[in-house]
Order: structure tokens, then sequence, then C-alpha cells
């Protein structure tokens, strides 16, 4: 059963539905969409060259970074696109090379779905990591659920998790514009319950990044 949350709700046996957490999910994907956006005007004025499905790589303080952009041309587009935040506590005794190796298939099955438009990831302290992922349609992601490399990545996620939360959203204008990400709704699991606990929260009206909607955290 999928719990409904309301949109100011938080279930205190399942810290990862805190609302608290908005403000630094959207921080962290508005740092993610600042990052696509330099790398797009960077190649557009000439200083970096930038290939379908080539990673760009790079590290802050010793922390990972990571975007790909699958469409170049069809990325620029102003039309407004859909995104997914991914954010995900990992455990203490996580398999790098299984996080690795689903990251790099998940990557490489993207040239299989020409909706999917870019990529970004961002390693964080405290064992957290996020992604971000842009894309044409919302129905896009739902041709991408089937592929082979996401049902592995579903099937391994309670191994390398404690829970995760997937943000979908969309962004008005495209990456292209001066747009803000506005989230529609957000998914939870839970590994740590048996059976795994799963929930949903709505916005309606959707949740623009403002540090006045949610609480900071301590």
């Amino acid at each position: 059963m999928i719990r409904q949350l309301r949109p100011d709700e938080t279930d205190p046996n399942h810290p990862c539905t805190d609302v608290s957490l908005y403000t630094p999910d959207l921080d962290l994907l508005a740092y993610m969409l600042q990052d696509l956006r330099t790398l797009i005007r960077s190649n557009d004025a000439g200083k970096t060259d930038l290939a379908a499905h080539e990673p760009k790589l790079w590290d802050v303080h010793g922390l990972r970074r990571r975007t790909v952009v699958c469409e170049p041309q069809h990325i620029r587009e102003r039309d407004r696109v859909c995104i997914v935040g991914f954010f995900a506590e990992r455990r203490e005794d996580i398999d790098y090379d299984s996080l690795d190796g689903m990251e790099l298939s998940l990557l490489l099955e993207f040239r299989r779905f020409p909706g999917i438009l870019s990529y970004s990831s961002i390693e964080l302290a405290n064992d957290f990591w996020g992604n971000l992922v842009v894309h044409s349609l919302p129905d896009d992601t739902e041709a991408w659920r089937g592929s082979s490399a996401h049902s592995k990545a579903v099937d391994i996620s309670p191994r390398l998790y404690s829970a995760i939360r997937i943000h979908n959203g969309h962004l008005d204008g495209g990456v292209s514009s001066n747009h803000a990400i506005v989230l529609d709704r957000t998914k939870y699991w839970d590994y740590e319950c048996e059976p795994v606990w799963q929930a949903v929260r709505e916005f309606d009206p959707p949740l623009q990044r403002t540090r006045r909607q949610f609480p900071q955290r301590d």
C-alpha cells in the first residue's frame, strides 16, 4: 500500500519524508541545473566540446560530479521539459563497484531513449547522493522504467540505499531559460522496513524553490 502524504506532513517513523529536506534538495537540483546551463553556454562560446552522451567529470573537495548531455541540440529548445530528482541515503557498507556499474549501465542505456536530454550526478558528504534527469515528455520515463538497466537498478537499490526519494517536476522554457525547477510530486521508498514502505506526496499548486516554504534542517 502506498501512503498519501499531505504537502506539509512528515511521518516521524520515516525520516526520508521530512519536509525540511525540500530546501536542500531544491538547492542541489538548482546547482546541478546551473552546471548543465554553464556547460551549454561554454559550448556555445566555443570554450568546451559537447558531444552526445560524453560524460563531463570533475571533483569538488574530493566529491564527484558528473554531467552528461544526451541530446545537445534538443536540450537547447525552449519548450517545457520534465525533471526527475533522485536522492538516496547510502548504506555504510555500500558496494561502490555496484554503484558505479549501475550508473554506467543507466548512462549507456540512455542512448536507446532519445527523450532523455541530460543526466547529472552529485556526490555529497554524509553518504548522500543526488541525480538530476531532464527529459522531454512525461511518458519518456515510462518507457525507460521498462529498460533492463533500470529494472536492475530497482532490484539492487535496497542493498545500496536505506531510503530514496524521487522528485518529479518540470522546467518552463527549457534548460536554456532562466526559470527554476518546479516540483509536482515526490515518491518515497524506505528500505529499512519489511515490506518496503512507500509513500507519495502531491503538490497542488506545484512547489517552487523558496526558503520560506519549508523549515531548514538543523
